[in-house]
């Protein structure tokens, strides 16, 4: 199936199918809304899989595996709203159940579309960041200059609520503060390039630019997890 953009009926059968909120109607709706929403999702990822690959060819690229399910865990939250009515796909390596690994992603829901890189999640990452950010290691200067590349695109993650290192370079802050590390472009009021399937080019341009981003946040993930990165 080729990508030719997302589906505005199917985004539409989302939001209905969420507020509705019953198990009945989406059985009756299920089929359209696997072909509308769901399956341009799965095409999507087949469209990216080749160049995704180049950045990093450990990626799982079975859509499957990707893409968010309609049906909400909702076990573990107070909102027990049964259906979503936003979708996404993450490009990621193989993990074990709930463990958080680096990803890019591309979601789209009723009121907007975004796409981006995060990782820096699990115990010792952000530590070990804060560190190769104070020595100015090598790999977080190329990760630095790889973000300047992509102005559209904003640095994210929850911060902190004091400065983690309020003595260091001005320029580094923003990275220094953050719980966790992500950047994004989000677009909340034009969805013509996700319905023609204009936006694809670029963002696989930015993902491409975004690599040694990406790789210092696997760098972060794999010196954390042999104890290098110890401190919370």
């Amino acid at each position: 199936m080729e990508f030719t953009g997302f589906c505005p009926q199917g985004l539409d059968l989302l939001i209905e199918n969420r507020m509705m909120d019953s198990p009945d109607f989406y059985e009756a709706h299920k089929a359209d809304i696997k072909r509308l929403a769901i399956e341009p999702f799965y095409a999507l990822c087949e469209r990216m899989r080749e160049d995704m690959l180049l950045i990093d060819p450990l990626f799982v690229t079975a859509p499957s595996r990707m893409v968010s399910r309609v049906r909400r865990d909702t076990r573990y939250t107070k909102d027990k709203t049964l259906y979503r009515a936003n979708l996404w796909l993450f490009f990621r390596r193989p993990r074990a159940q709930f463990e958080e690994v680096p990803f890019y992603y591309m979601e789209l829901g009723p009121d907007f579309w975004r796409y981006g890189c995060w990782g820096g999640f699990g115990r010792g990452e952000m530590a070990e960041a804060r560190d190769m950010i104070l020595r100015e290691d090598k790999l977080f200067l190329d990760a630095y200059r790889a973000v300047q590349t992509v102005p559209e695109m904003h640095l994210s993650g929850e911060l902190y609520k004091r400065p983690k290192h309020p003595e260091a370079k001005e320029i580094y802050q923003p990275w220094l503060n953050r719980k966790q590390l992500g950047i994004d472009f989000e677009e909340t009021q034009n969805f013509d390039p996700v319905f023609d399937g204009s936006f694809v080019p670029l963002m696989l341009e930015r993902f491409a630019k975004l690599a040694p981003f990406y790789h210092f946040l696997c760098t972060l993930r794999d010196r954390a997890k042999i104890g290098q990165g110890g401190r919370a």
